[in-house]
């Protein structure tokens, strides 16, 4: 049922406490209103300003080139819009399309220290002009949630375009990319809103449709459990694209990379989860 934009706008702010909950100050944070500041239109967004942010986004990374930029920037813009557009959608109002223009990003400086080393990560914050977008209400099911694909394809494809035209980065790796932050966005949401395989359900559907931009074959999700510890559990996505992390100097396949294989996927994610729970009962 499409929402009139006054009734969608009140409906979407009470739910921006959940939708922006996490404790990381590195998670995109999101608005229903346009920013004041030094806030940058995402469709006025230029190939000559795309070479900046590409660095901005590798900043970690000396070496890295265009390509590992464009994946970098492409994967972090993209978790930034796609994060609090698919928290709505657990709870069924679906983003039924804006132009481009409607949304804004701030970036914003977030110190961090690790094994010696420092420095600051750019983290993306999203606005969006609320009375610009259209939404609709209604239980998931596949009418829905495949008009609700078309219009993230829709919002994406001059993003997608113009990242490859500046890197030269394939543009089914790209929109490869663009799925794997759909995953997380669904992911994190889910488990905000404690509806994992709710959320899980409509990700996997978008995500594995054929015909579609965001089609990926290895996307999806795997539940981790310790074996000696089986009550320990968690929820991680599988990628289907590759951020290009391995292309740096001492970098290496991410542990859900799509270029590593389940096994060693599977022990390092195991390792996380041992280093997160166990250690903190040692504690």
């Amino acid at each position: 049922m499409p929402l009139k934009k006054p009734a969608a706008k009140k409906q979407l702010t009470e739910l921006l406490g959940p939708i922006n909950r996490d404790e990381s100050a590195f998670a995109p944070r999101f608005s229903l209103q346009h920013q004041a500041g030094n806030a940058q239109n995402i469709a006025a967004i230029t190939s000559a300003q795309l070479p900046h942010y590409f660095q901005l986004a590798t900043a970690k990374y000396e070496n890295a080139d265009q390509k590992m930029g464009a994946a970098f920037c492409l994967g972090r813009l993209s978790w930034a819009l796609l994060r609090p557009l698919a928290g709505y959608a657990v709870n069924d109002f679906w983003y039924a399309g804006a132009d481009l223009a409607a949304f804004e990003m701030s970036l914003r400086e977030v110190s961090w220290q690790k094994q010696g080393q420092s420095g600051v990560f750019q983290a993306i914050d999203i606005a969006l002009d609320a009375d610009k977008a259209d939404w609709r209400h209604g239980a998931a099911n596949p009418e829905t949630i495949a008009d609700f694909a078309n219009r993230i394809e829709a919002l994406f494809a001059p993003l997608v375009d113009m990242h490859h035209e500046v890197s030269g980065l394939a543009k089914p790796a790209l929109w490869r990319l663009v799925g794997d932050s759909l995953a997380t966005s669904f992911l994190t949401q889910g488990e905000n809103f404690g509806r994992i395989k709710h959320a899980i359900g409509i990700a996997e559907h978008m995500l594995h449709r054929k015909g579609s931009k965001l089609f990926s074959k290895q996307s999806g999700f795997i539940e981790i459990k310790l074996p000696e510890r089986p009550e320990i559990s968690e929820w991680f996505r599988k990628r289907g694209g590759c951020c290009r992390y391995y292309t740096a100097d001492g970098g290496e396949y991410c542990s859900t990379c799509v270029l590593r294989d389940e096994n060693s996927m599977i022990e390092r994610l195991q390792n996380h989860l041992r280093t997160k729970h166990l250690s903190e009962e040692a504690a």
